[in-house]
């Protein structure tokens, strides 16, 4: 009613270690949506942040908190994206190189990684600061790499360990806090009040 005080829920933050096979929707029409994982988040009003495709899977973060999901997506704030890519076949320094160095991946567009490092004989670990439709499987293919297998290992401060596949956890506080931080914004409470 008139003069009383209304409280928003707090906005909460989620990992999800997406399966492959999965979309990144929150539209339930028969399709595997990532709907049906996280039914059950103890917060309603999460979207994910960003994207990844039907044939990736790992880090997907769904998040209430609105300038968060905003600042990590934008290209202004430059997030680390980081992804297991597995080939089909060994690493070659050249095919590393070729990877470092970057390469066009589309009319007007060029992707360069901000690491790439080997993982094994036929496995590379690469950081991307832009979040473009298809990006590493563009630059894997301008490259020469044939992609057995990708999943993101890490999005800005959280990293992807010792979840199961096609299970969430909250983020802690302080994982929250610092992924805050690293787009500009303070804590929660700080912003509610300013």
């Amino acid at each position: 009613m008139h003069g009383e005080r209304v409280s928003l829920p707090v906005p909460r933050t989620a990992l999800l270690n997406k399966p492959i096979g999965y979309e990144t929707t929150l539209a339930v029409d028969g399709k595997r949506s990532i709907a049906e994982l996280i039914d059950d988040l103890p917060f309603r009003g999460g979207v994910p942040v960003g994207r990844l495709d039907i044939n990736t899977g790992g880090l997907l973060l769904v998040s209430s908190d609105g300038d968060l999901v905003h600042r990590l997506t934008h290209p202004r704030w430059r997030v680390d994206r980081e992804y297991r890519l597995s080939l089909r076949r060994e690493i070659t320094p050249g095919l590393e190189e070729r990877l470092r160095k970057g390469a066009s991946i589309g009319s007007g567009e060029f992707s360069r990684p901000v690491s790439v490092r080997k993982s094994g004989p036929s496995g590379v670990i690469i950081v991307l600061r832009t979040g473009r439709n298809h990006e590493v499987r563009r630059l894997a293919e301008a490259c020469g790499a044939d992609i057995k297998g990708l999943e993101r290992i890490r999005y800005g401060t959280v990293k992807l360990e010792g979840l199961a596949r096609g299970t969430w956890r909250i983020l802690t506080e302080e994982e929250t806090l610092e992924l805050r931080r690293l787009v500009g914004l303070g804590r929660l409470q700080d912003d509610a009040m300013s």
